[in-house]
């Protein structure tokens, strides 16, 4: 079984990344895939162009890249014992994953909720929602637990 974990290195991405190789005991590939949703310096504040120099901008990018390389490699160390492949994709997080999953041929994908509802939801959209709409495989969402858990 190949299980994809999207990760962003936050403590609710790796609650469900360690949950589901509990729950998914049975998986012999698992892929961890983060990723970097905000290309430096695309936001000129209405102008075309960007504010960053190319130089600056590739500074940017190389420490956007450092980011998202931790957040894999701290979601990878919760998981002890297990071997995962790592994975860095630029874009809109619900369609990287979705488009990511069909490309590795995912038997099913892993992801954390922050559990936001009603007008922050509405605001901020849901990855996991986009997800479970669009995968093309089962979808395991693992809610961040509350303080009373």
């Amino acid at each position: 079984m190949h299980v994809l974990i999207a990760t962003d290195g936050s403590e609710p991405s790796i609650v469900a990344a360690r949950r589901a190789t509990e729950l998914l005991c049975t998986a012999d590939h698992i892929t961890l895939l983060t990723v970097v949703t905000e290309i430096p310096g695309d936001d000129a504040g209405g102008f075309a162009g960007s504010v960053y120099s190319p130089e600056e901008q590739d500074r940017v990018w190389d420490a956007e890249l450092a980011d998202a390389g931790r957040e894999l490699q701290r979601t990878a160390s919760a998981l002890q014992g297990v071997h995962v492949d790592k994975r860095i994709e630029a874009g809109d997080a619900a369609n990287s994953i979705t488009s990511v999953a069909e490309k590795i041929g995912a038997d099913v994908i892993v992801l954390g909720s922050h559990g936001k509802t009603g007008f922050k939801r509405f605001v901020l959209g849901s990855v996991s929602e986009h997800v479970v709409r669009h995968a093309p495989c089962p979808v395991l969402v693992v809610r961040e637990p509350s303080p009373a858990e």
